[in-house]
């Protein structure tokens, strides 16, 4: 009997514990200060309410940041999590609308499928300062303070719900869409800013300290780099360059220039890939990356030797400059105009770029036209100084978001560096090989370490290939990496050129082509004292 009864009771203890372990989680309970960072330790699907305490009366709405490294957030104004009061992203925000006697507010977060550390940082407003993302018309949240980011390998869109007019508690805000005039939120204005991580850091310290940087208006004004301002009738999507494995944090101020007030949204990373959980790394998607390391390897390698001695290797120095002319535009022509897969465009660059490196070497070699040769070579160098001036922000201009005006003056770039100096030919020849193969050499590198100076060209192919990167605002970061490899550079542009000077000294400008020097040396062997019977040789 007492047996029976034991086992009664022990299967009714396992039966209510596998109940408890059903159960969702237990809805747990935080205080977070206002402008204090907090981080939250939350289970899988774990939920729990947020209450934001020292709510001054003079606030009348607070927006609310929660953001983690890699691993989607969930945040709600409703302990329900509807979908039409919630966000879900590794980096969300919610508007808090406080009540006429509110001391305090209340949010609730919640974690997906992984365990995960959240930070949350709450922003007070006053009825003076804008409202971010207070007149969406396109997002799910009513009030949504949220940059929605995109991105592929050729830009990044950040797109975002225009702000509405702060107003006191209790009242109705101002309607979005009735009147354009100065009394309406038309009158507001939006400045898009951006932040560079540690190169070559993924931590989550990293991006902890960088969202930090990001999340006020004072903090982005100091640390933020601006790039660009735009009107209330203009679209609420901007364009960033697409720096594959580099960490960028992106973030709007809403300014009020009747009242000087502002506010700031919720801020976004991005690190133009998929990192992994474990050890933060990009994970290398695209299997065809390999093929371009190789190829640039290669490219950097011949490109060394052109740097330290081009001028004396003059067939070889065709070679490799057909190559990349006859390469680059095949490339950017099939990409564009064709659905071809990567391997059969991968495959027709080189074939392409071999065909034309050996047409310039034959060219060269049977009918002994330096200058033409050079002249053509000339324009490799007009094109990588015209890439390196739009790789500063002078790309950013509004008048070269133009395709008409950008492809104009970077063709007159191109074209009037060689013409200046084609009556200098052996000086225009020295540094071309000098310029263009020690950048050959930084490329090479940049396979292998993350840095924006690959970049120089690859805004151009892109600019080139995507017809919608003519939108992008394209700011470098321009860090450790960045500074090192800019003296790695320009110690071979200066001691390549030198070499080549010295090497070319005491020998003619240009020497003689191979066949050229065969029809020399037979025209030589056979004169008119030359028997037209030779004796056998025996």
């Amino acid at each position: 009997m007492g047996t029976g009864r034991s086992l009664l009771w022990a299967l009714f203890l396992t039966s209510t514990r596998c109940l408890i372990l059903q159960q969702p989680p237990a809805t747990g309970h935080i205080k977070v200060p206002l402008l204090e960072h907090v981080s939250v330790y939350l289970e899988p699907n774990e939920h729990k309410r947020v209450v934001i305490t020292n709510i001054s009366r003079l606030a009348a709405s607070v927006v609310v940041q929660v953001y983690s490294h890699v691993l989607n957030v969930t945040v709600s104004l409703s302990r329900h999590f509807s979908v039409d009061s919630s966000y879900t992203s590794s980096s969300a925000g919610v508007v808090l609308i406080l009540n006429p006697d509110a001391a305090k507010a209340t949010f609730y977060v919640k974690a997906g499928e992984e365990e995960v550390l959240a930070t949350l940082f709450a922003l007070p407003y006053t009825a003076q300062d804008p409202v971010p993302g207070a007149c969406n018309l396109e997002f799910i949240l009513d009030n949504d303070p949220n940059l929605h980011l995109t991105y592929n390998v050729y830009e990044t869109a950040v797109s975002f719900a225009p702000a509405n007019l702060g107003t006191d508690r209790g009242t109705f805000p101002p309607a979005c869409d009735v009147g354009t005039d100065g009394h309406t939120r038309w009158r507001l204005t939006y400045e898009l800013y951006q932040y560079f991580l540690p190169e070559n850091d993924h931590s989550d310290t990293s991006l902890s300290d960088g969202m930090s940087k990001m999340s006020s208006v004072q903090s982005i004004m100091a640390n933020g780099l601006k790039i660009t301002t735009i009107q209330s009738s203009q679209k609420t999507r901007l364009y960033g360059n697409s720096y594959v494995g580099i960490g960028v944090i992106y973030n709007v101020i809403v300014r009020d220039p009747l009242l000087k007030t502002s506010a700031a949204y919720a801020p976004v990373s991005t690190y133009t890939c998929d990192l992994s959980t474990k050890g933060y790394e990009c994970k290398q998607s695209d299997g065809n990356f390999i093929y371009i390391q190789v190829l640039c390897t290669v490219i950097g390698i011949y490109g060394l030797l052109l740097c330290l001695a081009g001028h004396r290797l003059f067939e070889a120095e065709f070679l490799f400059f057909g190559f990349l002319i006859f390469g680059f535009m095949i490339f950017v022509l099939v990409t564009r105009y064709s659905a071809l897969d990567f391997i059969r465009r991968f495959a027709m660059l080189v074939g392409g770029g071999l065909f034309g490196g050996l047409l310039l070497s034959l060219v060269r070699w049977r009918f002994d036209r330096p200058l033409i040769c050079v002249a053509i070579v000339g324009l490799v160098l007009g094109f990588l100084v015209a890439a390196i001036i739009f790789f500063t922000p002078l790309a950013n201009f509004s008048l070269f978001h133009n395709d008409l005006n950008f492809w104009m003056v970077y063709a007159f770039i191109t074209l009037v560096i060689p013409t200046v100096l084609l009556p200098f030919a052996k000086t225009l020849n020295i540094i071309t090989c000098a310029l263009v193969g020690s950048y050959a050499v930084i490329v090479a590198v940049g396979m292998y370490v993350y840095s924006s100076l690959t970049y120089i060209i690859l805004n151009v192919i892109k600019r080139a290939i995507d017809p919608d990167f003519a939108m992008v605002y394209s700011n470098a970061p321009f860090q450790r990496t960045e500074y090192i490899l800019t003296f790695v550079w320009v110690f071979l542009v200066i001691n390549g050129t030198v070499l080549q000077f010295v090497l070319a000294r005491n020998r003619s400008t240009f020497p003689p082509s191979l066949y050229q020097k065969w029809r020399r040396r037979r025209n030589a062997a056979i004169g008119e004292r030359t028997p037209l019977l030779q004796p056998p040789v025996i």
